[in-house]
């Protein structure tokens, strides 16, 4: 897990072609793998594909398939499209990017602007893929059962170390991290994961009451 947490924002390289010049698609396709990883870590979030209407607006508008990142996600009942942006176009090109945002919006998406110093954010990304790959592991119904017994039993908030400590599991850390990726933990996805890092149980947080 310490391998998880500690590693850099993104070890993919990027592509290179025949000739060995940089792959310029390399940003907007770290930019969808990143949010991806970041909605597939949120429990109320589910990624649901390319957005085929969005994609040609864009087209229209002059940009290429390289120079953004577009993906269709459900959060909730709501159906949104993320346009996820690098830098060099968020800066040069936002005059465009909001007519673009506006077209989908005659066209009946919802669209969000996405810089890509929102996507790439540490420690939330570093955090966001721990949970991701967590997501993988089989944590059974008596498991689950003791850690929410250990977080009743502690008034609805606990550490990631005693949380850990409280189940019978080979690998306890990822076990909390997939019970976050369910919805039923809350770690705080803008801090670095510690063994001293607050659990919450989801529908306990003031923000969810409010």
């Amino acid at each position: 897990m310490s391998l998880a947490l500690k590693r850099g924002a993104d070890p993919q390289s990027p592509a290179l072609n025949s000739t060995g010049v940089v792959d310029r698609s390399f940003v907007s396709r770290r930019l969808l793998k990143n949010a991806i990883t970041l909605i597939a870590a949120h429990p109320r979030a589910d990624y649901l594909g390319p957005d085929k209407l969005v994609d040609g607006l864009a087209c229209a508008k002059g940009f290429t398939g390289d120079d953004l990142a577009i993906l269709r996600v459900s959060v909730g009942t709501g159906r949104h499209t993320l346009i996820c942006t690098p830098e060099t176009i968020w800066h040069v090109r936002k005059f465009d990017l909001l007519e673009l945002k506006q077209m989908a919006g005659f066209a009946g998406r919802s669209c969000v602007l996405v810089p890509e110093s929102a996507v790439q954010r540490q420690p939330r990304l570093s955090t966001a893929r721990a949970i991701e790959e967590a997501c993988g592991i089989s944590v059974s119904v008596d498991q689950r059962m003791a850690i929410l017994v250990h977080m009743m039993e502690n008034g609805g908030k606990s550490t990631f170390m005693d949380c850990a400590c409280a189940i019978d599991h080979a690998q306890p850390f990822s076990a909390v991290m997939h019970m976050a990726a369910l919805g039923v933990l809350r770690l705080d996805a803008a801090s670095q994961l510690r063994p001293d890092s607050v659990v919450s149980l989801y529908d306990r947080l003031p923000e969810e009451a409010a």
